[in-house]
């Protein structure tokens, strides 16, 4: 029994990191993202959708929701229907990386899970 919940457990571990995203490839990937939500060295067209410093597992859980249609947006539905799983996770991880947004937008709604906001 003990190998067996060792061997569950083993293999959560494995499948929660087989999507962990990396910011390198998030951030080669992403530059179709920068335009409408900036990155490390532009705000992005709309300042209050900016996605630096925001949580990873929250940007991936969001954007899926978009890749599935469960959220609607003519632009967003179309911008990520073409990204992989493991493309989403990247790009999250990236934004995620970038620490806190390039224009701060203080008591913007949705702001409150940015990670380095001060």
């Amino acid at each position: 029994m003990k190998l067996v919940h060792a061997l569950v457990l083993a293999s959560l571990a494995i499948s929660s990191t087989a999507f962990a995203g990396d910011p390198v490839a998030g951030e080669r990937k992403a530059s179709s993202c920068a335009a409408c939500h900036g990155s490390a060295s532009f705000p992005g067209m709309f300042p209050l959708v900016q996605l630096a410093g925001r949580d990873a597992d929250k940007l991936a859980t969001k954007t899926n929701k978009y890749r599935s249609g469960k959220l609607f947006s003519p632009l967003m539905n179309m911008s990520v229907m073409g990204l992989s799983d493991q493309d989403v996770e990247d790009i999250a991880a990236y934004y995620q990386k970038l620490g806190k947004p390039f224009l701060p937008m203080a008591g913007i709604r949705g702001d409150e899970d940015i990670t380095a906001a001060k």
